[in-house]
């Protein structure tokens, strides 16, 4: 069993809001048993040193009325004992003397019973293990009961640190800082530690302690992951790992409490969102006025902005959406949202706090990608009424879909920048299309599939550089003369002259079809 110190006292065996008032410097002090005073004088007997003294002013006053707490510091100090813990005032002098001496003085609260106090100390020495796994079970039932009262994850956290004195920070699963109660260096590793599992860190100098938030067991399929506690110090113990396990498990049932709230408020603004792409058109009036009752404002112009992911299942999307609500609030805009099947919709308002909707919609996807690296983000253009919703949302998923074969998720896939691709997104699956790329690209994409070549790519290569052979060759690493082979080879095998102004312009216009015509399988007619 380690030796228990004055420190350990005060965290695991004084009552809630106990606190040291002098004698800061012998925290450290070893601790050999805990005493009271008798009930007549003397007030002390058989002390043999590193004695927790525990005493009401009120006993001293009976005892001897002359009797000062100054003076009872100065002779329990020659003992010596390791610390006081007082309940009742305390006067100046007595704080004076302490720290004068060194002493831990500890002022108790009016409420406490003196002698649960000089029990739960005695549990503490006697056996160090289960008074931790006691004071652990006790702070579980702190924060649930908190929980219940409706504290909130901040109402949780400002526990964890009275009950710990520990910096610490709730993060999302993707690392980011959500909440921060630290100063200092702690502050510092905190802000900059992006936890990734539970387990002990050593970062920037400090001892920090990981706790994953919902944590379940491996294999089950229920499990949610709401990010990760850490609990941060110059040294960290048992008690430490074990506070941040109890307050992890408070923190799930909280979020997963607020998630529930929050599904049904999603599903309400789902519905609502669907009325207006259905039902607009006719009652308008109707659906401003249920808006403005959800807080929104629908008279203002908006834009439909979609979030999704390749192969996304249905936790990912239901990650995405929780993010997505998360990453609205912080921002302060007001979004109607409603998740779908393969993505996540929200319609923002052109102009929220003084930025423009394209720039909410890059601000938007910075905090999505901290939680979801590979999250696509797109928009459709400006809906100036709610009759252009639904053209808005066209837009985006045609932003959504061939914008990430453009551009991938490096940033907001804007309908407004995909240029001549408007135009062939809507002639994706008329027969014409497919019959102008058979005539031009089809037999270089298939030479290229069958003798894994490389002609496409140099006829790309050869209009992002304007034709420039130079240019061209360098971007590819291949010799002039290669470029100049390969370019021939395109004109026999297409049956098109890249030198020819009508050819050239018939293959690059084939090569932006070729992306459009990727996102569907089987041509129409």
């Amino acid at each position: 069993m380690p030796p228990v110190t004055v420190q350990d006292v005060l965290r695991l065996a004084l009552p809630d809001g106990s606190e040291v008032v002098a004698g800061n410097a012998g925290l450290n002090h070893q601790v050999s048993w805990v005493t009271t005073p008798r009930a007549t004088p003397p007030a002390f007997t058989n002390l043999r040193g590193g004695e927790c003294v525990v005493v009401a002013t009120s006993v001293l006053r009976a005892l001897d009325e002359r009797l000062t707490l100054a003076n009872l510091i100065e002779r329990l100090a020659q003992v010596p004992v390791a610390a006081i813990a007082v309940q009742g005032d305390i006067p100046d002098q007595a704080h004076t003397t302490a720290e004068s001496l060194r002493l831990p003085l500890i002022r108790l609260p009016d409420s406490c019973d003196i002698r649960e106090v000089e029990r739960e100390v005695q549990r503490l020495i006697s056996d160090y293990d289960a008074q931790i796994e006691r004071r652990a079970a006790q702070l579980g039932s702190v924060l649930t009961q908190r929980s219940l009262a409706g504290a909130g994850v901040n109402g949780l956290l400002e526990t964890l640190v009275e009950r710990t004195g520990r910096s610490l920070a709730y993060y999302s699963p993707g690392g980011e800082v959500r909440a921060l109660r630290a100063r200092g260096p702690a502050r510092v590793a905190l802000q900059t530690l992006q936890p990734r599992t539970t387990g002990a860190v050593a970062h920037l100098g400090q001892h920090i302690w990981v706790q994953q938030i919902g944590q379940m067991a491996p294999g089950d399929a229920a499990g949610r992951n709401f990010g990760y506690l850490a609990l941060c110090g110059d040294t960290l113990d048992d008690w430490d790992r074990l506070a941040a396990q109890q307050g992890a498990s408070a923190l799930a049932l909280e979020l997963a409490k607020e998630q529930a709230v929050l599904a049904a408020e999603e599903r309400l603004r789902g519905d609502f969102v669907q009325a207006v792409l259905v039902g607009a058109a006719t009652d308008d009036k109707t659906l401003v006025q249920r808006g403005r009752e959800l807080g929104y404002d629908l008279r203002q112009p908006h834009v439909a902005l979609l979030c999704g992911i390749v192969d996304g299942d249905d936790r990912t999307i239901a990650r995405i959406a929780d993010a997505l609500s998360a990453a609205l609030n912080a921002l302060g805009v007001a979004a109607p949202m409603m998740r779908r099947i393969d993505d996540v919709l929200c319609y923002i308002p052109a102009v929220s706090r003084g930025r423009r909707f394209h720039e909410v919609a890059d601000l938007l996807r910075q905090r999505l990608v901290n939680d979801i690296p590979n999250v696509l983000v797109a928009i459709g253009r400006e809906a100036p009424t709610l009759t252009a919703w639904s053209r808005s949302l066209r837009e985006a998923e045609q932003a959504l879909l061939i914008g990430r074969e453009l551009v991938g998720n490096g940033r907001v896939l804007d309908f407004s920048d995909l240029g001549v691709y408007r135009l062939l997104l809507l002639l994706r699956e008329s027969p014409e299309l497919w019959e102008f790329y058979r005539s031009t690209l089809a037999t270089l994409v298939e030479y290229d599939r069958d003798q894994h070549g490389e002609l496409l790519k140099t006829l790309e290569a050869f209009f992002e550089h304007n034709g420039n052979l130079a240019r061209t060759a360098d971007a590819l690493h291949i010799h002039r003369n290669t470029l100049l082979y390969r370019l021939t080879r395109i004109k026999e095998i297409s049956g098109r002259d890249p030198d020819v102004a009508e050819d050239r312009l018939a293959l690059w216009l084939a090569l932006k079809a070729h992306r459009v015509l990727k996102t569907i399988t089987e041509p129409v007619g």
